[in-house]
């Protein structure tokens, strides 16, 4: 009897902290869950390769973030025009709600790099993906950051930054810095280009006033505060992790 009880307990301990260890709560109290393939609803479809696919709840009941990646595969849209051996790779987000039995989309995103002969990437930025109560009305904000880039040098990725609540989705696109670059951003760095005076630049000196910045802070007009001030701190705490990374 002793000797069950006692491996009674030492399974329910188990089971604890494989719990834990998959779930983690952030600063917004929101605890989410990593998911295996194997534990992500059979209806559910996964395009490609899964990257990560987490689960959580909010006042929308049941949500489920699967984002995965098709690539690199050959390019076969029309005669290539350079080395012979072009290619692409594609990124898939999609947030799903529970409705019953089944699930619905609540929003998905696809995102490609195409006709690339170089060296071709496209992929989230490691521990980046945040989801938040910023505005404190239970319903969640999902937020992803990634970079897309087909370079032959070592001119910087672009970098998008997509937060969405419910099907409303709010972006920053613009160019990471590299790591020889990434001493300009300072405390007083500014990441807004349009904030910055590009009067009578050329196109080559617009592009490098472009590094480290995003085009605009426009999706944000009208939205909680909070919500740009935290895109804007996610922009600036990963904008230069631009790794050499390629298929």
């Amino acid at each position: 009897m002793i000797k069950k009880l006692l491996f009674l307990v030492f399974l329910i301990g188990l089971i604890s902290c494989n719990q834990s260890k998959n779930s983690k709560q952030d600063n917004s109290g929101i605890i989410t869950t990593d998911l295996t393939q194997n534990e992500i609803p059979k209806s559910i479809e996964i395009k490609g390769d899964l990257i990560i696919a987490k689960k959580w709840t909010d006042k929308n009941g049941e949500n489920i973030l699967v984002v995965s990646r098709k690539g690199p595969l050959e390019e076969t849209e029309y005669e290539v025009e350079f080395l012979g051996d072009e290619k692409y790779a594609e990124l898939y987000g999609v947030q799903y709600v529970k409705d019953g039995d089944s699930y619905r989309i609540l929003w998905d995103i696809y995102d490609f790099e195409r006709h690339c002969p170089f060296d071709l990437w496209i992929g989230l930025l490691p521990n980046s993906t945040r989801i938040t109560d910023l505005d404190n009305d239970s319903i969640t904000e999902t937020t992803l950051i990634y970079k897309l880039t087909c370079r032959s040098d070592v001119s910087p990725s672009n970098m998008k930054l997509l937060m969405h609540e419910n099907n409303i989705k709010m972006g920053l696109r613009g160019l990471m810095i590299l790591e020889m670059d990434k001493g300009r951003i300072n405390e007083n760095f500014e990441p807004d280009l349009s904030k910055i005076d590009t009067t009578g630049l050329s196109d080559m000196d617009l592009y490098i006033e472009l590094y480290g910045r995003y085009n605009n802070e426009n999706d944000f007009k009208d939205k909680p505060k909070e919500f740009l001030e935290f895109a804007k701190s996610l922009w600036l705490e990963f904008v230069d992790k631009d790794e050499f990374l390629q298929f």
